[in-house]
This record gives C-alpha cells, structure tokens and sequence, in this order.
C-alpha cells in the first residue's frame, strides 16, 4: 500500500470520528421542543451518546496501529507552526489573515480547522479539531505550566456528573490521550464541545477570547 493511500485512509478515518461526534449536536437541534412525538427522539440521541465513545476508543487505536505499522503521521506532517524566528512568525500570520478568522462564539459543526492565532503564536496546516485542541493546550502549558498541571483538578474542568476532562489516570476518561507524562485528555469531544472547552481554558488562563482567531479549511478540503 502506497504512503499515500494511507494517509487518505487516516484522513477519512479521523474526518468519520470528528464527524460522527458532531451528529448528536446536529440531532438535537432538529428536535421542536414544543413536539412530544420529536421529544421522544432524545432517547436515539442518549443512546448515540453512549455508543461513539466505544467506537471512538476502538477506531483511534486502530489509527495508532496504522501508524505505527507504516511509520506515518498525517495529522501533523503539514502543520507549519510559529518558531523562535520572527520572520517566520510574521508569515505564518499573513499568509492566514489572508483568509477570514472565525471566533469561539460560532457553530463549528462538520466544519475543519486549518490554523489558529494565538497571542503572539500561529500555526497551518492543521486537519482536525483534536489536534487544534492539542496545540492550544500546548500553548497554555507554556504560559503557565503550573495552572496547567492544576487544570487535572480544577472544578471548573470536571463536570456536574462527575466527568473528568483532564486527569493523570487515564482510565477516569472516556477516550484519553497522553500529552505529556502524567497528564491526559478527554477526546472523546466534538468540534463545537472544544470550541466551548476551549473558552473556558482561555478565561481560566485570563486570555480574552478575542486573542484567538481560527481559520478553517475551505470546503473542498473538508
């Protein structure tokens, strides 16, 4: 199998996961509050709820495996990012301003990220929202490491059911994922649940949320 074949497998496959995570947020909204027969349709929407993290655990360990196996990573080999040079960053920066920037305060659903601003950071070439996600947190850990590591423990990132969307065990999380040494994430999320994860990091990092732009990708791409 050609490297390229795999990356598109990947591609479809990370595109299946953000996109089924998206449709219960999709389902909701078609539903008429005021309609009993429409009403009863929460019960599909509880049980799509409980059924995606079990496919989204399965599917991205196979993702990990198809990786491993063809030593290829998608994800990330078109992501350009800010460096220590400032040319580089000014670049990054006009080359996205070119494009219209999106805010937190919009409906994310089925759409793709390609880059973001941050502060005085930037990046391109992003595929999914996870690895957005991802970058951000990045982001936030070197602006203060130590709120970072309390963020496990923060009340403000556990919710009312008890879930837990940052800890150092694993198994507290839906789907995790590692992203430094004892410190996991929840990313079993769709793109509008970042988007509102996101905003609340960004208060508890005291960053106005108007320091972040997102661009997406055009829909061709998507």
């Amino acid at each position: 199998m050609t490297d390229s074949k795999v990356k598109k497998i990947l591609d479809t496959l990370n595109y299946l996961q953000e996109t089924l995570l998206s449709i219960p947020d999709d389902m909701f909204l078609q539903i008429n509050p005021r309609n009993n027969v429409e009403l009863d349709k929460t019960d599909i929407i509880k049980q799509c709820n409980e059924k995606l993290p079990g496919f989204m655990k399965s599917s991205s360990e196979i993702e990990k495996l198809i990786k491993i196996f063809f030593d290829i990573n998608p994800e990330f080999e078109e992501i350009e990012e800010d460096t220590k040079e400032k040319n580089n960053r000014i670049r990054i920066i006009k080359e996205l301003d070119k494009t219209e920037a999106h805010s937190l305060d919009e409906n994310f659903t089925y759409k793709r990220p390609y880059g973001y601003i941050l502060l005085d950071k930037a990046y391109k070439g992003l595929k999914t929202w996870r690895v957005l996600y991802k970058y951000i947190l990045k982001d936030l850990k070197e602006i203060n490491i130590e709120k970072f590591h309390r963020l496990k423990t923060d009340e403000s990132f556990i919710s009312k059911k008890g879930r837990q969307y940052f800890s150092e065990i694993p198994d507290n999380l839906r789907v995790s994922e590692q992203i430094i040494k004892d410190f996991y994430i929840e990313t079993n999320l769709s793109a509008n649940q970042i988007r509102d994860l996101i905003k609340d990091l960004l208060d508890y990092f005291e960053i106005s949320t108007t320091k972040l732009k997102i661009y997406l990708r055009k829909d061709h791409d998507a």
